[in-house]
This record gives C-alpha cells, structure tokens and sequence, in this order.
C-alpha cells in the first residue's frame, strides 16, 4: 500500500499506460519507488477498444503495485488533446491577472467557453509585459478519462497538460539551464516540442511519433500495424551514415533506413517551429536538445538528432533533482 505522503502519478500514452509512486525526499525532491506499464493494443484501427484498455491498465497496474482503492492519482492529458495558446499580457497588478485572463480565454479558446476546462500558468514575472501560457480541454474529454480512472477503482487529485508537466520538470530539474533548450518528446502518435528560456516556454505538437515509424515498416513490409510494431520494437534502429548500415546484416540495415526515413519529416517541422518561435516570440534558437518519450528509446537516435539538428543531444533526466 503507498505511503499517505506518496504520490500516485499515471502517464496515459497512445500505446503504453504507466504508474509511479513517488515520496518526498529530505531535500524537497521525489524519490521513485515503484512504477510498472502496460502496453495497450497499437493498432488505430482499434481505437474504439482504446477506453477499456485503459480502464484494464490501470486497475492492473494498481494492482501490482499495491495502490488501495480510492487512491486520487495525478495524471497528465497528452498534448494532442489540449488547445494551448500564449498570450501576452500588458503590465498589471499581480492581482489582476485572472481576471485578464478569463477574458482571454473568452478569446481565444476556439469553442464555448462553458463547454471546456480551463487553467493557465505564469510564465514570465518581471517588470514590463508578463506572459501566460493558456491550457484547455473539452470538458466531455476530462470527464471521459476521469469516468475511467474511477471504473478502474480510483480518483482524480490533478491533472495536467504534458507539455506543461514536462516544461515544469525541466525548469524544476535543470535549473542550471541558461541558454534556450528544447525537450523533444516522442510519444506514440505525436512528438512535444518544448522551448525553454529562461522562465519563458513554447510548444507546439506534431503529428510525427512511434506510431508513424511502425505505419512506414507496416507499408514497407506488407504486415499489419502489430507485427511492424514488434518488429521495431525487437529489432529497430536508426539507420546512421553508410559506414553504419555497410556493418549491419542486410534485413537490419533495412529496417533501419525505414525506420530513418519515417524520422525525416521531424527535423524540418522543428526547423519550422524553431523559426515560429523567433520571429513570433522573439525567443532565441535552442544551444541543446533533451530527449524523452517512448519513441527515444530507439538505438542510435541521439545520433540521428545530433547530426540533424548540430546540436549537442543527451536524454532528459526527470529525477535529476
């Protein structure tokens, strides 16, 4: 049974569904204690199955890892579901400020006010203009997801966007950062690019993840999206230059080139976001890359962005604090 102080966090992936319990450290950080996954059916022609595969996940995951019932766990609703937009605000009494806001929700939120969820977060406090990012969901979404976390025998304690969990995590564990960084965030179904500047942030989603590697080898080799998924997942790489897959058996350097190949399309739309970033923003082009989600797990991928991006690239480290 988690301890009364624990925190029960639980990642929801397109593909996997994760739970982590985390106590308080002496130093005010989170130590790991325990944390299982569970994989859910790839394929998107069974995206209506999606829901109870989730509801089964997380009651299992429970399970095991002796979470009691009622349990009010803290999970994060993926970037592709959330309409996220910054706004500026003119120079004003910190007290004014959600007041402000509302009425910039009211503008920019592209559906009924009163038909989504909504929050924001200070990005920028200083003197002069201050910045907000601005998250909503359709209520009806937050609702369903919550409606399968208490079928599965738990609760809701919070909930946040992805992009905005991982900005906070980074800020909170690289503090040291000085110059722009971006977080590159694989997931199954979209990639998360975060922007950190100082207390500034930007992210924008993209429709390119693990989903779209395991598409390309399911075309590239005539089997379904399960097989091509086992497939990457056993065998899969990044193909790198000639002298890499001229060392590489002739069916693994293949797969690899596929699988290169279906990565092609990320570098030009961070390239395009990059320069949205500067000239809309005013924010500067990232010195480094940090790599999470599940689709970095891949071999050679530092590698990949390393020589796509000439940038130094290393893997995010959510506990380094």
């Amino acid at each position: 049974m988690a301890d009364a102080q624990a925190t029960v966090a639980l990642n929801i992936g397109s593909q996997r569904i994760s739970m982590g319990v985390f106590e308080p450290s002496k130093s005010g950080g989170l130590i790991l204690k325990k944390y299982d996954s569970s994989s859910i059916l790839a394929d998107p022609a069974a995206e209506m199955a999606r829901l109870p595969q989730i509801r089964v996940a997380i009651s299992e995951l429970a399970e095991k890892l002796k979470i009691s019932k009622s349990t009010k766990l803290r999970y994060a609703i993926s970037g592709q579901s959330v309409f996220t937009r910054f706004i500026k605000l003119p120079p004003i009494e910190d007290d004014n400020i959600e007041q402000l806001v509302a009425f910039e929700a009211q503008q920019h939120v592209p559906f009924p006010i009163d038909e989504v969820i909504w929050d924001w977060q200070l990005l920028e406090s200083g003197s002069g203009e201050k910045e907000v990012a601005l998250v909503a969901i359709k209520g009806d979404a937050l609702n369903e997801m919550n409606d399968v976390v208490l079928e599965a025998g738990l609760g809701t304690a919070e909930v946040d966007a992805s992009p905005m969990a991982l900005y906070n995590a980074l800020k909170y564990n690289y503090p040291e950062l000085e110059e722009t960084t971006l977080l590159i965030d694989i997931g199954a179904k979209t990639c998360n690019l975060i922007y950190l500047e100082g207390n500034r942030m930007f992210t924008r989603s993209v429709a390119v993840g693990g989903a779209s590697i395991t598409t390309a080898i399911s075309k590239e080799y005539g089997v379904g999206f399960s097989e091509a998924e086992s497939q990457k997942c056993s065998n899969g790489m990044v193909a790198l230059n000639t002298a890499h897959t001229s060392q590489l058996d002739e069916a693994t350097a293949a797969l690899a080139t596929v699988i290169r190949n279906a990565l092609g399309k990320l570098p030009a739309e961070i390239a395009r976001t990059t320069n949205y970033f500067r000239s809309q923003h005013g924010g500067k082009a990232p010195k480094q890359v940090l790599l999470a989600g599940g689709g970095s797990n891949l071999p050679h991928i530092v590698d990949f962005f390393h020589e796509k991006l000439r940038l130094p690239v290393e893997f995010f480290n959510p506990l380094k604090r």
